[in-house]
Formats: structure tokens, sequence, C-alpha cells
């Protein structure tokens, strides 16, 4: 009886967990549809040309939509009653063509969704982003891309949850020392990519407090980011270290303590220095790309590259390795 009785629960709360599993949809009708049959909805409105917010979306019962994302849309404006679907906890919002994206700033409505948990916009964004944010405590993500934010957004800082923030083509110099904050944070990325190269030059010595750091990645810095601080050798659990075109000037010894480090990608670099010897005993790692070419390239990097090859090349799951000098 006792085995019976078990199994049955089990079954209930399996049939439990599937059933609240969001049913991905890409129209209003269909989205009804679902929740009609008690599902939950994920709704994705895409490449619509209208101008207006389509009326038809508020038929969708306020206790059932629980994913919202807008790629490609005309629309001017969302309405504020957007708020009213407290259950939402993803929002995309996606502008990808060649001109200017309708709307430019973070909707308001956006600061009443209690249970917000995943916040990306990847569109242009002018001003700095509303202090309201801080709202929005049970955030675990936060990407925007294409902000040119001319100071960092200091009231993220209160997102004690936050886990992933992803700050994209901005236009301050300096990551602020109470970075160190976000004690949960676990992938911390600056990308200048298609936007252009960002300014950063300087990244605070409490970097090395983000104790829970799995991933950190740096793009397209203008005057470059030079030499990492010693604390950043304190993130015991990094896994992922990434640098595109940030102008790193090289590793120190201490490399050697991120005795988790699993992937290294380090692209369109002009100069570094040699890899230290404490890089050659990493223990986890399985993933090398590193390609820096340029006049300012050493003749000690240039004979290095034999015994990386000699040492990785078929240690490791992936390898690439490319060193010029003009």
């Amino acid at each position: 009886m006792k085995k019976f009785t078990f199994a049955f629960l089990f079954f209930c709360f399996s049939f439990t967990v599937f059933s609240q599993k969001p049913i991905a949809v890409k129209s209003i009708d269909r989205a009804i549809e679902e929740t009609n049959k008690g599902n939950t909805v994920s709704l994705s409105l895409l490449d619509d040309t209208s101008e207006k917010f389509p009326k038809a979306f508020f038929k969708i019962p306020k206790d059932k939509l629980v994913g919202l994302v807008i790629d490609n849309c005309n629309y001017t404006a969302i309405p504020k009653k957007v708020s009213k679907y407290q259950k939402i906890t993803y929002f995309r919002y996606s502008w990808f063509r060649s001109t200017d994206a309708p709307i430019t700033s973070l909707p308001t409505f956006l600061f009443k969704l209690e249970n917000l948990e995943f916040l990306i916009f990847e569109s242009k964004l002018i001003g700095d982003i509303s202090t309201q944010i801080k709202k929005l405590q049970n955030l675990k993500e936060l990407s925007l891309y294409g902000t040119k934010l001319e100071t960092f957004p200091m009231a993220v800082l209160t997102l004690e949850n936050l886990k992933r923030l992803k700050l994209a083509c901005n236009l301050f110099e300096e990551i602020p020392s109470e970075i160190s904050k976000l004690k949960n944070l676990e992938l911390l990325s600056f990308d200048g990519g298609g936007c252009g190269a960002t300014p950063i030059t300087k990244i605070p010595t409490s970097i090395g407090e983000l104790s829970n750091l799995r991933s950190i990645s740096f793009g397209y810095a203008e005057k470059g980011i030079g030499y990492l601080p010693s604390s950043f050798f304190k993130l015991k659990k990094l896994e992922y270290f990434g640098c595109f075109g940030c102008g790193l000037k090289g590793f120190p010894e201490e490399m050697g303590n991120l005795t988790n480090l699993k992937r290294i990608q380090m692209m369109n670099l002009n100069a570094f220095d040699v890899f230290p010897k404490s890089f050659f005993t990493l223990p986890n790692l399985t993933s090398l790309l590193f390609v820096v070419s340029g006049e300012e390239v050493t003749d000690a990097l240039v004979k290095q590259k034999e015994l990386l090859d000699y040492e990785l090349e078929y240690k490791l799951d992936d390898y690439r390795v490319e060193i010029i000098k003009f």
C-alpha cells in the first residue's frame, strides 16, 4: 500500500511539474487557444508592421502569460496595463533593422512586474536607465545591448539576486568598485561588438569579491584595459574568460590560481606578453582561442607558439592559436 501511495504521489507531482511548463506560441489567437486548455504560455510577437500594440493581447488571461517577446515590431509604445500580467517572468524586446527602433527606453510597465526574472533589451536606449529598475528585486538576468550609457547604471547594483549582467555598447570608462555588491553574479559581460568600441579602461580591484563569478568577457575597448588587477585571480569559480579586441596586455603568474578555468577566448589583440608558466598547469582547461597580430608582437611570443602547440594542441578539445608579427 505504501509503495502504491508513493508511486501515485510521484505521478501527481510529475504531472503537475510537466503541466506547468509554458507553451511557446507566436500569435495571440494561439495563446488564447492554449490558455483555454488551461496551459500557461510564452508569447512571441514577431515582425508586426502596425504601430499600435494589439488590443487582442488583453484577451489573454492575466494568470496564464509567463513570457513576452517583441521582435522587430513597429509598436511606438507598449501600454502600461501590460503590468497587470504579474505572472510574466521573461521579457525581451529586439530591433535588428537598419532604421531606428520606435521604442528607445525601457517601457515603464516593466518596473511593475514584480516577478520578472529575465529582462533583455536588444535595441538602442536613449538616456539613462530609470532608477525604478531597483524595484525588480527578483531579476536574475539583465541584458542591455546598444545602450550608449554615459555612466554605469548604479541602480542595478541594488539587484541582489542578479546572476547575469550584460551591458553592451556603453560610453562609460570605468566599472564602479560597487560592482562587488552583486554577490550572486555568475556572468558579467561588457561588449562593444557591432556598436563600435567601448571606452572602458579600468577594472576595479573589487572584481575579486565576486566569488560566484563563472564567466566574464570584455570586447573592443577603445583604449585597452591593459592588465587585470591582481584581485581578479581570486575568482576561484571562473570557468570562462573572453577578450575580443579589449587590449589586454598579458597574464601574471597568479593566473595559475584560476583552477576551474575551462575556456579562454582572446581575439583581435595587437600585442601580448608571453603566457606565464602557471598557464600550462591549469588543470581544467579544455579550450583555447588566441589570435594576436601586429607590429607590437614580440619575438618571444612568436617563439612561445611552438611551446603552446606542443603542450596544448592535442591536449585540449578546442585549440586555435595564431600569432603574427608584421
